[in-house]
């Protein structure tokens, strides 16, 4: 009796649907990463325009008027070469004390203050968070940064 050798139908139809299933796996992992890298970046340019914010702070006078770019909502956009290609991140912000002391807007004698900065932005992906500066934004940043005399 004479074996065969060939490959049936059956076995080369389930070889393909593995390799197919295999390729969407990558595909899913790849978009994936690429979402959350991206999610990162905005993130960290997030961070950054924050920690300006706070650096802008350490160097105001207590109880001195602010600064006219802390009452702007929108930032200058950030615009970095991301493979090649310009990519520009818009970010709104808004800057609020607790007792307003710190900006010389409360009529007290605290010695204390609280500044709230939020920053948010619009990503493609993702559910909308609060609290948002502007409504089309869905990410949020909120900072708390306590400042005394």
């Amino acid at each position: 009796m004479k074996k065969h050798t060939a490959i049936s139908l059956p076995e080369s139809i389930l070889a393909i649907c593995i390799c197919f299933m295999a390729f969407f796996v990558f595909m899913s992992v790849f978009s994936s990463a690429s979402r959350a890298t991206i999610q990162s970046r905005d993130r960290t340019a997030a961070i950054l325009l924050a920690n300006s914010l706070m650096d802008e702070f350490e160097a105001h006078s207590y109880g001195s008027p602010r600064p006219k770019s802390w009452n702007e909502m929108l930032e200058r956009p950030v615009r970095v070469w991301v493979e090649g290609r310009l990519t520009e991140m818009n970010f709104h912000k808004q800057v609020k004390f607790k007792n307003g002391s710190f900006v010389g807007e409360s009529g007290g004698n605290e010695e204390e203050d609280e500044c709230f900065i939020t920053i948010s932005w619009r990503e493609a992906s993702g559910h909308k968070q609060t609290p948002v500066v502007d409504p089309n934004d869905n990410k949020v940043l909120v900072a708390r940064y306590p400042v005394w005399r």
